[in-house]
């Protein structure tokens, strides 16, 4: 290369290239350094440099990464120290987040509330997966996952959900729609399109769930943005909690800063939620109704025992206002499915009875379910109704116009009609799916019928005069039946978490301390497939009516006996 040099003076114009990086005096010697050669390396001289593709950044924002996408390695983990000290920085923008948080909701600007995010769910694993700041926009996707929490982060768009092939650069472009939200709130958004997400349908299927299409909104309504982040917040929280011992159902404690996060989010949602029903003409339906399901869901992963029963009083007056026509047809029967399914089985279990004045009351949830074929619970339709009928005609209170004689064979129609459902019929009404669900037509007619039992055991209990009808034989049976379907149903079917409400019921049912302690074997797994709070409740219920069980206290209906007990409590 020739060397850019002033030949009167017999020096260069600058400093050569070796100097210029190392960032040392050079004495611009022509044809090459002095300090080069007295360190005994090439100088590179001082005019342009010629670089190889794959050739490594030396400094910026790329420093250490090659130019060459085809030569691009697989990233290693970080030096300890680098790691450390990302944890120490980024430990104290969490706390300046939120005081930063505090003060704008002081000012009371729900703009800003949304965009202001108070912790930092990565603080502590910056290095795990990571965006590139400034105007560059890039996102690294190839970071390792760690395994405590098994973020398995992958979209939030098309840019974000491909994954990487061997010829294509790790670094990409952040959807725009994202681009301006804050990293923590693109982690949780990118946790709830890899992960949450699979918890709302049977069959996680690319492009048809359509629970996905809530985040292309999440920009433009900050109230559905921050109720996602609170329910992934709230599941990662949960997924990340240790088991206390092999064999116990206790969890510690998970990060702090996730919890942290799910309640600065939730108390966003809360404040936010408040404004946009007094001026409800002037949201999106769809967004208003998916953000009170998800604050139940928020609910039901915390715990399932808080104020679930107002939001799903609060979805229901939604979808009566909701207007006919919708621009996503599919997530608005998905989203009132949901709900319809929430509101049936908290009717099975409810101490008092179905408010007449309810818009789940009034409406026909048959239709809507025949919708949904891909919804988590994976029941046939008429089973659900006929379900909530039960659970009606369980709570009538007998007198001179309906007496016991009537309720006795009207559950004993319900319960025929239960019985006779065509369960494989509609366990072959399933659409072409991915080869990595394996028979899905026997995992539906497994779960269906995991379904049929439990509502024919559940109508037998809610209503202790049809005893007199088929005998105690016929509970015995359905619960022998009952336990052999549920043991056909592996923990890596994907409809295994559809399982939780048909196990209470069997749980309920049993008497011998050998299937009580199958029952609870079998929830410690719900749990590990689908950490939703709900289960501990459920638990908790359990353990209930067995030691009135014991000191003989309960009825001989233990429907009767959880809702004279008034649990506040859900199992979905």
């Amino acid at each position: 290369m020739a060397p850019s040099a002033d030949v009167q003076s017999g020096g260069a114009d600058k400093p050569c290239h070796n100097c210029r990086r190392r960032r040392l005096r050079c004495d611009r010697s022509v044809p090459q350094c002095s300090k080069c050669a007295a360190r005994g390396i090439e100088c590179l001289g001082y005019g342009q440099l010629f670089l190889w593709t794959g050739a490594v950044a030396s400094r910026g924002k790329l420093a250490g990464q090659k130019s060459s996408a085809a030569l691009y390695p697989d990233p290693g983990p970080p030096p300890r120290r680098r790691r450390r000290d990302r944890h120490v920085s980024a430990a104290a923008p969490s706390e300046a987040d939120s005081s930063e948080t505090t003060e704008t909701t002081a000012a009371g600007d729900p703009d800003a509330d949304a965009d202001a995010d108070a912790a930092s769910v990565v603080s502590s694993h910056a290095d795990d997966a990571f965006v590139a700041g400034g105007d560059t926009q890039l996102a690294c996707v190839t970071s390792p996952t760690p395994p405590e929490y098994e973020y398995e982060t992958e979209t939030l768009s098309q840019s974000l959900t491909q994954t990487l092939t061997q010829n294509s650069t790790p670094w990409v472009l952040v959807d725009p729609i994202f681009q301006d939200m804050r990293y923590s709130q693109r982690q949780y958004l990118a946790y709830f399109s890899s992960r949450l997400c699979r918890d709302f349908v049977a069959y996680d299927i690319p492009e048809h769930n359509p629970f996905r299409n809530l985040l292309p909104l999440t920009r433009a309504h900050p109230l559905l943005r921050q109720v996602i982040i609170a329910a992934s917040a709230t599941h990662m929280y949960n997924r990340a909690r240790p088991w206390l011992g092999p064999d116990s159902l206790d969890r510690g404690d998970g990060p702090r800063h996730l919890l942290v996060d799910a309640l600065i989010a939730k108390q966003k949602v809360l404040r936010m939620m408040s404004s946009a029903l007094q001026s409800i003409n002037s949201i999106d339906g769809d967004v208003l109704l998916a953000s009170v399901l998800f604050l139940i869901n928020v609910e039901l992963i915390e715990s399932g025992k808080q104020n679930w029963k107002a939001h799903l009083d609060g979805a229901g007056r939604i979808m009566s206002l909701l207007p006919v026509s919708s621009v996503d047809e599919s997530l608005r029967n998905y989203l009132m499915s949901d709900c319809f399914v929430y509101y049936i089985l908290e009717s099975t279990f409810r101490p008092s009875a179905t408010d007449s004045r309810s818009f789940f009351h009034s409406c026909q949830g048959l239709p809507i379910f025949e919708k949904t074929a891909n919804s988590y619970y994976c029941c046939p339709p008429e089973l659900l109704d006929i379900l909530l009928t039960a659970a009606r005609l369980s709570s009538t209170v007998t007198d001179e116009v309906v007496s016991p004689d009537m309720v006795t064979t009207a559950g004993a129609t319900f319960f025929t009609r239960a019985q006779n459902i065509d369960v494989i019929a509609w366990a072959r009404e399933v659409e072409t799916l991915p080869s990595e669900y394996s028979d899905p037509v026997l995992s539906r007619f497994r779960v269906a019928s995991a379904h049929r039992l439990g509502t024919c055991l559940y109508i037998l209990h809610a209503i202790p005069s049809l005893d007199q009808v088929f005998g105690e034989e016929m509970a015995d049976s359905l619960l022998e039946e009952l336990h052999q379907t549920l043991i056909s149903i592996p923990e890596d079917d994907a409809n295994f978490k559809a399982t939780a409400w048909t196990t209470f019921i069997f749980g309920a049912s049993v008497k011998t301390p050998e299937m009580k302690e199958w029952v609870i074997d079998r929830i410690k797994r719900l749990m590990l497939e689908s950490p939703w709070g709900f289960l501990y409740a459920a638990r908790d219920a359990l353990h209930m009516l067995w030691g009135l069980q014991a000191e003989g206290k309960r009825n001989k209906s233990w429907v009767q006996s959880l809702r004279e007990l008034d649990l506040d409590f859900l199992v979905v």
